[in-house]
C-alpha cells in the first residue's frame, strides 16, 4: 500500500529516510556516497526501489539486529 503513494505525507518520507540511513552500507539497493552515507536526492524514490521486492526488504529489516550485534553496521 505504501508503494501506491506518489507523494506521501512528510512523516512517511522522514520515516523511510531514517530506514534508508540505517540500511546504508547493508542493503546494496540503498544509494550511498563514497563515505557510505545515504545519497538520494529523493529518498521516497529510493525507498520505493528498496521496497520493490517486499520479501527482501522485510528480510533486511528483520536481520538488522544481527548486523548490529555483529558490528557490521557502518559508523
Amino acid at each position: 500500500m505504501l508503494k501506491a503513494f506518489a507523494n506521501p505525507p512528510a512523516d512517511i518520507v522522514k520515516t523511510f529516510t531514517a530506514v534508508l540511513n540505517l540500511l546504508s552500507g547493508i542493503n546494496p539497493e540503498v544509494p550511498v556516497d563514497k563515505k557510505g552515507r545515504l545519497n538520494a536526492e529523493n529518498p521516497w524514490k529510493a525507498a520505493l526501489k528498496v521496497m520493490g521486492n517486499p520479501k527482501d526488504f522485510l528480510d533486511s529489516l528483520n536481520s538488522f539486529k544481527a548486523c548490529v550485534d555483529a558490528d557490521k553496521v557502518p559508523k
